[in-house]
């Protein structure tokens, strides 16, 4: 069938707008707010702002990029869901988050947060001279916050957890014998160490480290795929140039080497809490002793 002149102009001028709006979208740069971080003295090199920055550039999407408001992380997941606050943050990953955001699944701290040392008081070293497993755990109560994955983590492993709603209280409650262990990130210890000089009672246990699948994602408000579309993009030019694996040893490496994980029992935990979209057969993204 034949097309009139008229048609066919009339096709030409919706392609040529259609064309021309496509082209005004894709000029426009992306807004990108994230929650501003409690330290604010450690804004410029915060990894994970940094790694965002990154990722941000080598998309090569014209963007802004700026803070909020200081909240802590159960607000700033709220925020994240709103949308309007911030758009984009990062946690630890569960199915309940991945249901109610976007994740970029690229743990951006390769699963070093399921990689734990323990926090007691020097009176209770001697509970932990002689395990071996799990299994020999079950008299030790663990202190957690009452939110975090983490508590959910040790529970399923049928393990005894305390929780309270305040970070700072969680040390006060190993001081005063309300629990005998705080298991804590290798990438946490170093830094509360130093916080609790003046607390000389609390040490870490020498001979034992928890490990569990565990990833920090960047999450993305679920209305917002402009903004998840260009990190994957930027995280994925990164990990195949080797800024990433760069930007990560900077960081990383001294805590990692200081953790001395190879003196170490190490108990491996399940976690049940992680989608089955967790790319845990990319070796490539994960943290293993054997990279030492």
């Amino acid at each position: 069938m034949a097309i009139s002149k008229f048609t066919l102009l009339s096709i030409l001028f919706l392609y040529t707008l259609n064309v021309h709006a496509n082209n005004k979208q894709n000029s426009e740069p992306l807004h990108v707010i994230y929650p501003k971080p409690e330290r604010e003295n450690e804004q410029d090199n915060w990894y994970p702002l940094v790694l965002l920055k990154l990722a941000l550039e080598h998309s090569e999407q014209p963007h802004t990029l700026q803070s909020s408001v200081k909240m802590v992380q159960s607000r700033s997941l709220k925020e994240l869901e709103q949308g309007e606050l911030i758009n984009v943050g990062w946690s630890m990953t569960s199915k309940e988050r991945e249901r109610i955001f976007t994740p970029i699944r690229i743990p951006i701290y390769k699963g070093l947060y399921g990689w734990r040392l323990l926090f007691t008081t020097k009176d209770k070293l001697p509970l932990f001279k002689d395990i071996k497993d799990e299994f020999h755990f079950h008299n030790i109560d663990f202190i957690q916050g009452h939110d975090w994955p983490d508590t959910d983590i040790l529970r399923d492993n049928g393990l005894q957890v305390s929780t309270s709603t305040s970070y700072a209280a969680l040390f006060n409650m190993l001081i005063r014998n309300r629990g005998d262990a705080f298991p804590r990130s290798i990438l946490e210890i170093e830094w509360e160490k130093k916080q609790l000089s003046v607390k000389e009672n609390i040490v870490t246990v020498p001979n034992i480290a928890l490990s569990y699948p565990a990833a920090i994602y960047y999450f993305v408000n679920s209305k917002r795929p402009d903004i998840h579309q260009a990190i994957k993009i930027g995280l994925e030019r990164m990990q195949q140039n080797g800024e990433f694996d760069r930007l990560f040893n900077q960081y990383f490496a001294t805590s990692i080497a200081n953790a001395k994980l190879h003196e170490k029992i190490i108990i491996k935990l399940d976690n049940k809490h992680l989608s089955k979209l967790t790319p845990l057969n990319d070796s490539e993204l994960w943290f293993t002793p054997k990279n030492l």
